[in-house]
Protein backbone atom coordinates (compact mmCIF):
# COMPACT_ATOMS: atom_id res chain seq x y z
CA UNK A 1 0.00 0.00 0.00
CA UNK A 2 1.16 3.51 -0.68
CA UNK A 3 0.29 6.48 1.49
CA UNK A 4 0.90 10.20 1.23
CA UNK A 5 1.01 11.82 4.62
CA UNK A 6 -2.02 10.59 6.52
CA UNK A 7 -4.16 10.00 3.41
CA UNK A 8 -4.44 6.89 1.34
CA UNK A 9 -3.38 7.87 -2.19
CA UNK A 10 -4.04 4.55 -3.79
CA UNK A 11 -3.94 0.89 -3.04
CA UNK A 12 -2.10 -1.42 -5.36
CA UNK A 13 -2.84 -5.11 -5.59
CA UNK A 14 -0.34 -7.44 -7.19
CA UNK A 15 -1.45 -10.54 -8.99
CA UNK A 16 0.90 -12.48 -11.27
CA UNK A 17 3.03 -9.40 -11.86
CA UNK A 18 0.10 -7.16 -12.77
CA UNK A 19 -0.88 -4.08 -10.82
CA UNK A 20 -4.45 -3.01 -10.34
CA UNK A 21 -5.29 0.29 -8.70
CA UNK A 22 -8.21 0.36 -6.29
CA UNK A 23 -9.55 3.78 -7.09
CA UNK A 24 -11.74 6.06 -5.06
CA UNK A 25 -14.92 4.84 -6.77
CA UNK A 26 -14.33 1.20 -5.83
CA UNK A 27 -13.47 2.06 -2.23
CA UNK A 28 -16.51 4.35 -2.13
CA UNK A 29 -18.82 1.66 -3.50
CA UNK A 30 -17.66 -0.99 -1.02
CA UNK A 31 -17.99 1.36 1.96
CA UNK A 32 -21.38 2.74 0.90
CA UNK A 33 -22.79 -0.70 0.07
CA UNK A 34 -21.56 -2.15 3.37
CA UNK A 35 -22.95 0.77 5.37
CA UNK A 36 -26.35 0.33 3.77
CA UNK A 37 -26.32 -3.44 4.34
CA UNK A 38 -25.48 -2.74 8.01
CA UNK A 39 -28.59 -0.54 8.17
CA UNK A 40 -26.62 2.57 9.12
CA UNK A 41 -27.27 6.12 7.97
CA UNK A 42 -24.27 8.21 6.92
CA UNK A 43 -24.69 10.30 10.07
CA UNK A 44 -24.59 7.17 12.26
CA UNK A 45 -21.44 5.75 10.67
CA UNK A 46 -19.77 9.16 10.70
CA UNK A 47 -20.45 9.50 14.42
CA UNK A 48 -19.13 5.99 15.17
CA UNK A 49 -15.84 6.64 13.38
CA UNK A 50 -15.40 10.23 14.54
CA UNK A 51 -15.69 12.20 11.29
CA UNK A 52 -18.27 14.61 9.91
CA UNK A 53 -21.16 13.37 7.81
CA UNK A 54 -19.94 15.68 5.02
CA UNK A 55 -16.51 14.04 5.04
CA UNK A 56 -18.04 10.55 4.95
CA UNK A 57 -20.22 11.66 2.05
CA UNK A 58 -17.10 12.70 0.12
CA UNK A 59 -15.53 9.29 0.81
CA UNK A 60 -18.69 7.44 -0.25
CA UNK A 61 -19.02 9.42 -3.47
CA UNK A 62 -15.39 8.86 -4.38
CA UNK A 63 -14.35 12.49 -4.04
CA UNK A 64 -11.86 11.78 -1.23
CA UNK A 65 -9.80 8.85 -0.05
CA UNK A 66 -10.23 8.13 3.65
CA UNK A 67 -7.25 8.78 5.91
CA UNK A 68 -5.66 5.50 6.98
CA UNK A 69 -6.97 5.74 10.55
CA UNK A 70 -10.46 6.54 9.22
CA UNK A 71 -10.29 3.65 6.75
CA UNK A 72 -9.35 1.24 9.55
CA UNK A 73 -12.21 2.52 11.73
CA UNK A 74 -14.66 2.10 8.84
CA UNK A 75 -13.65 -1.50 8.16
CA UNK A 76 -13.85 -2.23 11.89
CA UNK A 77 -17.33 -0.73 12.39
CA UNK A 78 -18.69 -2.33 9.20
CA UNK A 79 -17.04 -5.69 10.00
CA UNK A 80 -15.09 -5.62 6.75
CA UNK A 81 -11.64 -7.00 6.07
CA UNK A 82 -8.94 -6.10 3.60
CA UNK A 83 -10.16 -9.17 1.70
CA UNK A 84 -13.37 -7.27 0.98
CA UNK A 85 -11.22 -4.79 -0.94
CA UNK A 86 -9.48 -7.54 -2.91
CA UNK A 87 -6.52 -8.26 -0.67
CA UNK A 88 -5.70 -11.81 0.31
CA UNK A 89 -4.72 -12.15 3.92
CA UNK A 90 -1.62 -14.12 4.78
CA UNK A 91 -2.21 -16.91 7.24
CA UNK A 92 -0.14 -16.72 10.40
CA UNK A 93 -0.20 -20.56 10.41
CA UNK A 94 2.41 -20.49 7.66
CA UNK A 95 5.34 -18.34 8.85
CA UNK A 96 7.13 -18.65 5.50
CA UNK A 97 4.17 -16.95 3.80
CA UNK A 98 4.48 -14.05 6.23
CA UNK A 99 8.21 -13.77 5.51
CA UNK A 100 7.63 -13.94 1.74
CA UNK A 101 4.87 -11.32 1.96
CA UNK A 102 7.23 -8.94 3.80
CA UNK A 103 9.90 -9.49 1.14
CA UNK A 104 7.37 -8.83 -1.62
CA UNK A 105 6.01 -5.71 0.09
CA UNK A 106 9.52 -4.22 0.34
CA UNK A 107 10.72 -5.12 -3.16
CA UNK A 108 11.10 -3.01 -6.28
CA UNK A 109 9.42 -3.94 -9.56
CA UNK A 110 12.75 -5.20 -10.89
CA UNK A 111 13.25 -7.39 -7.82
CA UNK A 112 9.71 -8.75 -8.13
CA UNK A 113 10.32 -9.67 -11.78
CA UNK A 114 13.46 -11.53 -10.75
CA UNK A 115 11.65 -13.36 -7.91
CA UNK A 116 8.90 -14.48 -10.28
CA UNK A 117 11.45 -15.80 -12.78
CA UNK A 118 13.44 -17.65 -10.10
CA UNK A 119 10.38 -19.11 -8.38
CA UNK A 120 8.85 -20.18 -11.69
CA UNK A 121 12.06 -22.01 -12.61
CA UNK A 122 12.28 -23.64 -9.17
CA UNK A 123 8.66 -24.72 -9.27
CA UNK A 124 9.32 -26.79 -12.37
CA UNK A 125 11.91 -28.83 -10.49
CA UNK A 126 10.23 -29.29 -7.12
Amino acid sequence: MMFSGNHMCFIVMRYKGLSMELDKRLIAHIIQDSRRKAGLKQSELAEKIGISEKHLSKIETGKNYPALDTFLKIIDVLNLSLGDFGFNSVSKDYPNKVILQKIIDNSSEKQLDTYVDVLSALQKHV
